[in-house]
């Protein structure tokens, strides 16, 4: 039988108690939100679960917009706003999830959805 020191139990306690915290902080930890990129030639869209925001690529005199469907139904659109100046738009924040959505140019056309970005 293996005698155990007063040192060795110390060490052994720190070792359960700081394995606890980490596991503690790894399950709590929410998650990133990425953010999708949706490109129509050179016009961009962003989005994250709950906000999107659109690029202006090209001095071509049509405007450029994210569209989107939530969630819960809702239509929406965020503008560039700032024209081709080499700037993204500013990003507008929805209370429920964006179920999908796409970049679009006025007076051209979209592109293609992306379904629940995140």
């Amino acid at each position: 039988m293996t005698k155990t020191t007063g040192r060795t139990r110390r060490i052994a306690r720190t070792a359960a108690v700081l394995g606890g915290a980490f596991l503690l902080a790894l399950t709590t930890a929410a998650p990133a939100s990425a953010t999708v990129t949706r490109y129509h030639g050179s016009d961009a869209a962003q989005a994250t679960a709950y906000a999107m925001r659109a690029y202006d690529g090209e001095r071509d005199g049509n405007g450029v917009y994210a569209d989107a469907y939530l969630a819960n139904g809702a239509h929406v659109s965020q503008w560039d706003g700032n024209g081709a100046d080499g700037n993204w738009g500013p990003w507008a924040s929805y209370s429920s999830r964006i179920k999908q959505f796409r970049v679009c140019e006025d007076h051209v056309g979209c592109s293609g959805w992306t379904y629940w970005p995140s």
